[in-house]
């Protein structure tokens, strides 16, 4: 076993370290079997690194977790090896947080071992999943709909799932079964923990562990190997297809707009569309109900949202936006220039009007006085209650009537932009907007015979 973990070891570290240089990897051992097995297989490892040990105190088990704590921390003095251990209040940052105590022992320890390599200039951290590990987390993948990337497990190296680390995280026990490292430690009398809380069925993996995988042994004694090569396989076709979906991503998607018309045109257009909405936190039921929507007759007014990013369907194509802030958007026109509001960006300039001045243009851009729309004025996101008086027309308009008349879809009236003058309250109410960008100005900012400067609005593809 240890000349197949130095092999393994020298692969992984191989990417991530340059040669000769001299090379620490913080080992994360809880005091269990395959910690401590993987523990002493790196003391005793003849490639050419050095080790440091951190040990979380989750304190989840009373006394039985410090037992954890002092059979590591004895180890490691034995040893003469640096030696890390912190204690977390896990049940409560679970609780603070909303999250399960898994996920929450997963965040802390992690974010802990991050800080330990920058503070120690560690180069590497490796953590002892297994081979079993693995395929209990392919089958709690499957129960969860993770799609095939899901499907291919845990990766032998990659980074801490620590947002901006790019610390490698290794994983040299991946490749050996639960079994094949209890017969190691019997055999190497290494000293290990047994946790209690792995008998209890309230985890759904344990539940797995203790309950499925019983049964899938009485029908393949080495389900664990085959589970394992079939993710290794599976992630090879994941390769390919990531292959794909790079290369045809940017065919119809700029980031903000996806191009449903030239997406179907391509093959296997669905998964393209799950990987796109994937990347920005969608979630494949929703990448379903968009397939199920571009299918229909009538794709047009679905809206899907993920935090505070929404898609929304029409005939146009898909739009990717992010919510209105709680001031709705507002963005402060000061000078000429391009601006953003919401998803939608457009430019801004003043020029002297001449008589010969066409006021209508066929690209919507919109014309209006500037002595009636000075400097500063505001951009912001439609409001239910908005109206104008669109000129040409009599009376005033609520811009949802207004909507209507317009023909606008829901794609339309979600990215809708509006402007208005920066007043006080004894000016014209906050509600009556002066232009909607792209199709409507307001009576009072009309160019007129006594117009000598006009405010010129476009919105920028």
């Amino acid at each position: 076993m240890q000349k197949t973990f130095d092999a393994r070891l020298k692969e992984l570290l191989e990417p991530v370290r340059a040669p000769g240089a001299p090379f620490t990897v913080l080992v994360a051992v809880s005091g269990g079997v395959d910690s401590m097995c993987m523990a002493s297989l790196f003391l005793n490892t003849s490639t050419d690194v050095r080790m440091a040990i951190a040990h979380c105190n989750f304190g989840l088990r009373g006394e039985e977790s410090d037992g954890d704590e002092a059979l590591v921390e004895k180890w490691a003095d034995d040893n003469h090896i640096p030696f890390h251990k912190a204690g977390f209040n896990t049940t409560a940052y679970a609780s603070d947080r909303g999250i399960s105590i898994e996920m929450a022992a997963r965040e802390l320890r992690y974010a802990w071992f991050a800080q330990l390599c920058e503070e120690n200039e560690y180069d590497a951290v490796a953590v002892a999943h297994n081979a079993n590990d693995n395929a209990e987390t392919l089958i709690l993948n499957l129960l969860r709909g993770t799609g095939s990337r899901g499907m291919s497990g845990m990766m032998p190296g990659g980074v801490l799932p620590v947002e901006g680390s790019r610390i490698p995280l290794i994983r040299p026990m991946l490749g050996f079964t639960r079994y094949e490292i209890e017969s190691y430690a019997d055999h190497n009398y290494i000293k290990y923990r047994f946790d209690s809380t792995n008998a209890d069925n309230a985890y759904k993996r344990n539940r797995i562990r203790n309950d499925v995988f019983p049964i899938f042994r009485e029908l393949n004694p080495s389900f664990v190997r085959t589970l394992n090569q079939d993710m290794s396989n599976i992630a090879e076709v994941n390769a390919i297809a990531d292959e794909y979906y790079l290369a045809r991503k940017s065919e119809v998607f700029d980031g903000r707009r996806i191009d449903t018309d030239k997406l179907k045109t391509l093959p296997h257009w669905q998964y393209i569309l799950y990987r796109i909405m994937e990347e920005m936190g969608f979630n494949s039921s929703q990448a379903g109900d968009a397939v199920d929507a571009l299918n229909s007759v009538t794709p047009g007014g679905k809206t899907f949202s993920a935090g505070d990013l929404n898609i929304i369907t029409s005939s146009r194509g898909m739009v990717i936006g992010r919510s209105a802030d709680t001031d709705n958007g507002s963005v402060p026109v000061e000078c000429p220039g391009i601006y953003t509001c919401g998803d939608v960006r457009f430019s801004v300039e003043q020029c002297p009007y001449t008589p010969d001045m066409p006021l209508k243009q066929p690209d919507g851009t919109i014309i209006m006085d500037a002595r009636a729309l000075p400097f500063p004025f505001v951009a912001r996101n439609w409001l239910p209650g908005d109206w104008m008086r669109p000129l040409g027309l009599h009376g005033s308009k609520k811009l949802s009537d207004l909507f209507v008349d317009l023909k606008f879809d829901l794609l339309q009236k979600s990215s809708a932009v509006v402007l208005l003058p920066r007043r006080s309250n004894e000016d014209n109410p906050a509600d009556h907007v002066v232009a909607l960008l792209g199709h409507r100005i307001d009576e009072a900012v009309k160019v007129t015979s006594a117009t000598t400067s006009v405010i010129v609005v476009k919105i920028l593809i």
